[in-house]
């Protein structure tokens, strides 16, 4: 399943989040299996504070393995991306 990230990164904690980046990226490598892929890369939001990317996870597991490598630093929060004219579909089935 697809989900939007959205990140955010307090400044007193930059140092840190990017000491935790590195480490992130550098397990990630080693064992990707444990973690969500990237479908569009994080993007800031006018600033390197803040922003968002899209990914991809197989698994809850994913997801919670990626919010642990990068907590309390980053601020994550995920929301699902769901195809639009799957849920038309649906929406008009229980309309019959």
């Amino acid at each position: 399943m697809k989900f939007v990230k959205l990140w955010e990164v307090p400044e007193e904690d930059m140092d840190e989040a990017i000491k935790k980046w590195g480490k992130y990226l550098e397990e990630s490598k080693k064992t990707p299996e444990k973690y969500p892929i990237y479908v569009f890369p994080p993007h800031g939001q006018g600033t390197i504070l803040k922003g968002i990317s899209i990914m991809e996870a197989d698994s809850e597991e994913q997801l919670i393995n990626y919010i642990l490598a990068l907590s309390p630093s980053f601020k994550i929060k995920f929301e699902p991306l769901l195809d639009s004219n799957k849920g038309i579909e649906t929406y008009l089935k229980t309309k019959k």
